[in-house]
């Protein structure tokens, strides 16, 4: 499966409605996709082949529906993933479909393209890091043979677990355990390259603890705050997210890097939930010491900039980008309580969240208005 640094992605494209087709092709090519074109499930069996990177499915499709030629292909291959992209728009069919077949993603036709590119985007970088795991498996799988068949010295060994120390003590002075475990456990160092990933970024504040913090003592004042992140980052690392930084009394998360998801952006929703429930325990007693504090979040789903940023002395796993400046803006309109996120945040998980649209909202140093959501909670 490994491909030459100057060779495209190739998307199979599949439908029998020659001008879906070709439109979609057209879309996907300017994107810098090669398209395998196809008018049908029996041709996209017949074609399909271990160059395909993602599969975009029609599903109403004579002789052969895109349900059918979906589990033949996956057969071939259960990893690649496969988009349905249909005129099925109706909520029923919709949730029969996933519950049934469990595709990456879902796109309905004639929505906004940028929906399916980003769908495509996400598909791709998913797979090429299935096949980086299973080729790092591989890897693996060898060493372990030499190491059963030649029984390599203790000497040989104990170099090995020193190396290994000393690189993990490297990693940990500027990414969280998370990130190194899983840089260490995938035996690379791809991850800590700089890169433009599509991602969920998520900004958090307490509202009010500048104006308590005036007139609290100091002690008081750092055991709130160690009370409130100790908490805060339990939750964080419990859905897999990527504690960047704590700003003060905010903190900034993303999802997706290094650990990719495909529902980051609802992983993301459930941790600001959950700690906006936390934190309402934590009032108790902080109400009891005078101090009026909530949380409140701004979270944006969008390509950013993820790597190491810093000096040669001192370097952070971070991200950067319009897309995060997004996430802060909304952390800053948001009142204390809210959860404020973008209508790209919650596209194909609206299922799940009961939302209040907020209309025409001007964000400091956006432009243009935008149409917010607050997330009230699970449906």
């Amino acid at each position: 499966m490994e491909k030459e640094p100057s060779k495209k992605t190739c998307i199979m494209l599949v439908d029998d409605d020659a001008s879906v087709l070709q439109t979609t092709a057209t879309i996907l090519e300017e994107e810098g996709y090669t398209v395998l074109a196809c008018s049908g499930g029996k041709e996209a069996i017949d074609k399909f082949n271990g160059d395909i990177f993602a599969v975009i499915l029609d599903i109403n499709m004579p002789t052969m529906s895109g349900l059918e030629a979906f589990e033949i292909i996956k057969s071939k291959n259960p990893y690649v993933p496969i988009v349905f992209h249909t005129g099925y728009d109706e909520k029923e069919k919709r949730a029969n479909i996933r519950k049934n077949f469990r595709p990456h993603a879902y796109v309905v036709k004639g929505s906004d393209p940028e929906q399916l590119l980003d769908t495509v985007a996400g598909a791709v970088e998913s797979y090429k890091n299935i096949v980086e795991n299973v080729k790092l498996n591989e890897v693996l799988q060898d060493r372990n043979r030499v190491i059963e068949e030649f029984n390599r010295s203790l000497e040989e060994k104990v170099k090995k677990q020193v190396e290994e120390i000393q690189r993990t003590s490297r990693l940990k002075r500027y990414v969280s355990p998370q990130i190194a475990e899983s840089i260490i456990s995938n035996g690379s160092d791809k991850y800590m390259i700089n890169a433009k990933k599509l991602l969920t970024i998520c900004f958090a504040d307490l509202k009010g603890f500048t104006t308590a913090s005036e007139t609290m003592k100091s002690d008081d004042t750092v055991n709130l705050l160690n009370e409130y992140f100790t908490e805060m980052t339990k939750l964080i690392f419990n859905y897999g997210g990527t504690l960047d930084k704590f700003i003060g009394d905010g903190i900034l998360v993303f999802f997706g890097d290094p650990i990719p998801f495909d529902n980051h952006a609802e992983r993301a929703i459930r941790m600001a939930i959950d700690m906006r429930e936390k934190v309402q325990e934590l009032r108790t007693h902080w109400l009891e010491k005078g101090c009026n504090i909530d949380i409140c979040f701004g979270i944006n789903t969008g390509y950013a900039t993820v790597g190491n940023i810093g000096s040669s002395t001192q370097m952070n796993y971070t991200v950067i980008g319009h897309q995060v400046n997004i996430a802060h803006r909304l952390q800053l309109e948001a009142k204390a309580g809210q959860i404020l996120v973008t209508a790209r945040t919650l596209t194909g998980i609206k299922d799940i969240v009961e939302t209040t649209e907020i209309k025409n909202v001007k964000l400091k140093g956006i432009h243009k208005p935008i149409n917010v959501y607050n997330v009230m909670g699970l449906k």
